[in-house]
């Protein structure tokens, strides 16, 4: 399409659709606040009813850090259309940003009482309510988020928060498995990680690759062999892909397998065998392996735990 082909379909459509519900999104999405806060300001000032105008113009207020003139506009959208959920959800979040909670929560309810399927006004409700240490508020809503949308990261991470704090260690690890299994990566799961290790349990862990913090799944075994489990192999495909990024960067595989070094040095073996096998031009010398008849000592926040089983991944320095 060329650009000029290009405007005249925008043109038709806000024609079609009304200049207000096409060009918000559209600044918003391309995060033009600027020209859009400059449109809409003359858009409100040509016609004061608009409530879609005040409502996008407080949205580019917010996009560009500008709260309280956002509130501004927002409080003027649901002047003139009170019973919109969206205009009522994002009042609150304008007022969020100002650390005006009661208010926040308050726009929150409204909203929801307007759409009581509104999710965001749900999750930021119950991010509320977290917030305020009501537990078993904030869950019955993630609960309520959930049966909406089952993935959503915010409320399965605070579900298991809120778990937590209502004295549920067996409802906050299943939770926080669940959030890592769907989301394995960034700052929540290095967050999530390290709680589920405070609990003893290290189906995930977090690992120092290259220059990366990582959440992963480490290896297991089926008892008494080096047949690995299928669900801890996408990590070792993260760690094959990482190498061939950076053809500078070896990982030490170390093993440890109480009473059993011979069977500690097979699943060394075994995991590096694996790597390889998705990628066959490595140097095998890229992933140096160790082997112990012991148990590795973890330690989590000043507590230590012994694994019989487990395997580590350590960047491997090079020689000088």
């Amino acid at each position: 399409m060329t650009r000029f082909s290009g405007i005249v379909v925008l043109l038709l459509l806000m024609v079609a659709g009304g200049c207000a519900e096409v060009m918000g999104p559209y600044y918003l999405q391309q995060r033009e606040y600027g020209r859009g806060i400059e449109t809409y300001s003359q858009t409100v000032k040509e016609n004061p009813g608009d409530s879609s105008a005040w409502y996008y113009l407080g949205r580019l207020y917010l996009g560009d850090d500008k709260p309280k003139e956002a509130q501004v506009a927002l409080v003027r959208a649901v002047e003139l259309k009170p019973d919109d959920a969206d205009y009522l959800f994002w009042l609150g979040v304008s007022k969020w940003a100002q650390q005006d909670f009661d208010g926040e929560r308050e726009a929150y309810k409204r909203a929801l009482s307007y759409d009581d399927d509104h999710v965001q006004a749900m999750l930021y409700l119950g991010h509320n309510h977290l917030d305020r240490g009501e537990w078993a508020e904030a869950k019955a809503l993630y609960d309520r988020v959930l049966k909406w949308d089952r993935y959503n990261p915010e409320a399965l991470y605070n579900r298991a928060v809120a778990l937590g704090r209502l004295g549920d260690r067996e409802g906050e690890v299943s939770q926080l498995k669940q959030f890592l299994e769907y989301y394995p990566d960034g700052s929540l799961a290095l967050y999530a990680t390290v709680r589920l290790n405070q609990h003893g349990d290290f189906t995930y862990r977090n690992f120092i690759i290259g220059s990366r913090n990582l959440t992963l799944m480490p290896s297991a075994f089926r008892e008494g062999t080096a047949e690995q489990v299928f669900e801890t192999k996408p990590s070792l495909a993260v760690l094959g892909a990482m190498m061939e990024e950076n053809d500078k960067l070896s990982i030490h595989i170390v093993s440890y397998c109480k009473g059993d070094k011979e069977l500690a040095r097979k699943r060394a073996q075994a995991v590096r065998g694996y790597i390889l096998s998705g990628h066959p031009h490595f140097d095998p010398a890229r992933l140096p392996l160790s082997w112990f008849d012991v148990s590795e000592t973890v330690e989590v926040r000043g507590k230590k735990y012994f694994l019989d089983e487990s395997v580590q991944f350590i960047t491997a320095v090079p020689e000088k």
